[in-house]
């Protein structure tokens, strides 16, 4: 997980809009949560994405598999196997997306 302050206050929606735009059309981008505060889910298949959270000028980038009942049971089996399987993939997606929000927003 990264943490980053921006100078701009993107809304979700931007966010989202702007990966699309330039981050990449191979990923879907998402919505959870309600509000203003709404979070973005970039998925890519179903063990590896992010969470993209925003507060103000804060940014938190969160790579983890987008499937909620996959995130659920991961911790649950006691050997975080999505994370050992996929840990370069998570890594390299969370260390991509957080070049191009700082680039974008900083």
């Amino acid at each position: 997980m990264r943490v980053f302050q921006v100078e701009q206050n993107p809304s979700s929606e931007e966010i989202a809009r702007s990966l699309e735009q330039g981050f990449s059309s191979k990923y879907s981008y998402s919505f959870f949560g309600l509000g203003e505060n709404k979070t973005v889910i970039v998925r890519k298949s179903e063990f590896v994405g992010a969470q993209i959270s925003r507060s103000g000028n804060q940014i938190t980038v969160h790579a983890q598999s987008p499937s909620v009942l996959l995130s659920f049971l991961d911790p649950l089996i006691g050997v975080n196997l999505m994370g050992s399987l996929f840990q370069s993939p998570l890594k390299k997606l969370e260390a991509d997306l957080v070049a191009f929000l700082r680039n974008k927003y900083a």
